[in-house]
């Protein structure tokens, strides 16, 4: 693949990995980007670009470990909502803080959900990833992508009852 293949491939993925970067990191915007840019060198450098067939599933595989690597690498978590980047239709501020309360409720406990079950539930209902994308990013079939999901929404569900 040539270095101009390579940025036509890239600049048509762009958009999409830094929507996929930026529901796992936070910082502002300039960190998705930093994900991406990461993700994008890591890439050009792989010797299996060569070889590869579907550069899209490779990327934003690789963007997917840079993500996971910085998350454990800065203890970023999920869990802290800035409540300006909402609208509410609410009027009552109890209201308000009772939905900010149960949504960062329900991240904290995404977040503690084993790695592939965390990954699955954040890419099938947080991001609206196919069955099949799923399946691709984690390098597992779609029964599998099933059975953790299915996993991962019953252990939610246990924890949020028994909160």
């Amino acid at each position: 693949m040539t270095g101009k293949e390579f940025n036509i491939i890239i600049t048509k993925l762009r958009p999409r990995l830094i929507g996929f970067a930026s529901k796992f990191v936070k910082g502002g915007p300039s960190t998705p980007e930093d994900m991406v840019q990461e993700a994008i060198i890591k890439l050009w450098k792989s010797n299996e670009l060569q070889k590869v067939r579907n550069p899209e599933a490779l990327t934003i595989q690789i963007l997917k470990n840079v993500c996971l690597d910085y998350i454990k690498l800065k203890k970023n978590s999920m869990e802290e909502l800035n409540p300006n980047y909402k609208t509410y239709s609410e009027s009552n501020p109890a209201q308000l803080l009772e939905s900010k309360d149960s949504l960062d409720r329900v991240l904290s406990q995404i977040d503690s959900l084993p790695k592939d079950q965390m990954l699955a539930i954040r890419l099938r209902d947080v991001m609206g990833y196919e069955m099949s994308e799923i399946a691709t990013i984690l390098d597992t079939s779609e029964g599998n992508v099933r059975t953790l999901l299915s996993r991962a929404r019953q252990k939610l569900r246990d924890k949020l009852i028994k909160q």
